[in-house]
């Protein structure tokens, strides 16, 4: 641009204070530079660029836009490129096409330097990526949550612990992976603490039940923090599945109180609910029968046949001595062959002596083992509650007593503990328990 044409079209002295690169362009060849493009091209003067092609300051692979035509760019917004300084050195760049409004045969281009944002750029979606892996290698399941109580991301582990695939939590109601019975209470919960009314909420960790999208419930432990943007607030919830946990819990539970062979409880647990049935036979009133079951005959089986054939007994006999009683009854294992059977809320002595006819008939049938036939008997002692005693230990060591009387008097058999002189009683007594 010369003379006259140029005043009219741009002002060169406001060029000049313009901090990106401007340069004005006819036939695609520098008329005018200003200094900071002189300064971001690494040149010395703007006299290097004058007439110069601007396509030789743009790195080859970026060159096919200006065989598009200046008239075709001009039409685009910023366009991104790289160029190259006078030392060789490129850079990331921007650039803008404005055709001059005086001129049609001269373009202004604005360039600005961006590489420093494309490196921030970059970094953080490096960092971004490096977060998305942490995400998707934890076993726990991480989820965020806006004010409405909706889900805005899940990381894998989220979406495999609810049986969802890739981006099918996204949007979701946070009560949909609540079981329906939990759904209210969490509601109530979420808007309290919104009001301000439970401000301790975040950062606990509280144990609840999950739903997977196939309606299947686990147990779940989750902790929520809270992160304010603005007027905004975001939840990230951290869920995990703790089924293993529950479960190992409940072996290690059972382990303490039933028999690891037989699986029925042991003295443990068979003393904790004696002291409840007689608790609450103490509060309401009523009876219990206490019956101590020693197996005859059981220790030539042992001897003969072996421990694994003995433990086979034992089993089929806790299986015959549970259908003999009701489903509020105990049958207990707390010794090698010895079984205690608590008979609660009787009202006649004759129930607990039915219970000990009917523990003798089932015994009465062989127990088979491979090929040989397996024959036990019972003496069973039964003492009854408050009759025979007024605490556990007194009960529990009248039965024992009539069960030795049992075995001294022949075996399998039953009777009944007398509380008047020590002896053992008829068995078939059928009075009613006052």
């Amino acid at each position: 641009m010369t003379g006259k044409s140029a005043s009219v079209v741009l002002d060169r002295e406001l060029l000049e204070l313009v901090s990106s690169l401007v340069c004005l362009l006819r036939d695609g060849r520098v008329l005018f530079l200003n200094n900071a493009g002189v300064r971001m091209l690494g040149l010395s003067a703007a006299a290097d660029a004058q007439d110069e092609l601007f396509e030789s300051f743009v790195v080859e692979d970026y060159r096919f836009l200006m065989e598009a035509g200046w008239e075709l760019l001009a039409e685009e917004d910023f366009l991104p490129l790289k160029l190259s300084r006078a030392d060789g050195q490129v850079f990331e760049a921007e650039l803008r096409v404005r055709q001059a409004p005086s001129a049609t045969d001269i373009f202004l281009v604005e360039a600005r330097d961006i590489s420093k944002f494309v490196k921030s750029a970059e970094a953080l979606r490096e960092r971004e990526e490096r977060l998305q892996g942490v995400l998707a290698s934890v076993a726990e399941g991480i989820v965020t949550i806006n004010d409405s109580g909706r889900i805005e991301s899940a990381n894998p582990a989220a979406e495999r612990m609810f049986g969802f695939s890739r981006g099918q939590l996204v949007g979701r109601d946070m009560t949909d992976l609540l079981p329906t019975s939990a759904r209210e209470r969490h509601v109530r919960f979420f808007d309290a603490y919104m009001a301000g009314l439970f401000p301790t909420l975040m950062g606990r960790q509280v144990e609840g039940m999950g739903l997977r999208q196939n309606g299947s419930m686990f147990p779940m432990e989750i902790s929520v923090s809270e992160l304010r943007h603005g007027r905004h607030r975001l939840f990230t919830a951290i869920l995990r599945d703790i089924s293993e946990r529950k479960e190992a819990e409940d072996r290690i539970r059972r382990l303490a109180h039933h028999d690891t062979l037989t699986g029925l409880p042991n003295r443990n647990l068979l003393n904790d609910r004696m002291n409840h049935a007689l608790a609450r036979i103490k509060r309401h009133g009523g009876h219990m029968a206490v019956l101590y079951v020693d197996l005859d005959k059981f220790k030539p089986i042992n001897d003969s046949l072996g421990h694994e054939a003995g433990d086979a007994v034992l089993r089929e006999v806790a299986n015959r001595l549970m259908s003999c009683v009701r489903s509020s009854d105990t049958v207990s294992r707390v010794g090698g062959d010895e079984f205690v059977v608590v008979v609660e809320e009787i009202t006649r002595q004759g129930e607990a002596a039915l219970v000990a006819r009917k523990i003798l008939d089932a015994l009465e049938q062989s127990i088979p083992y491979h090929e040989h036939q397996c024959q036990v008997g019972a003496s069973i002692g039964v003492a009854l509650f408050p009759h025979d005693g007024t605490t556990i230990e007194e009960v529990c060591k009248a039965a024992d007593l009539a069960m030795y009387r049992v075995k001294h008097s022949g075996r399998n058999g039953y009777c009944f503990y007398s509380d008047t002189d020590g002896e053992v009683v008829a068995a078939d007594d059928d009075r009613l328990l006052e």
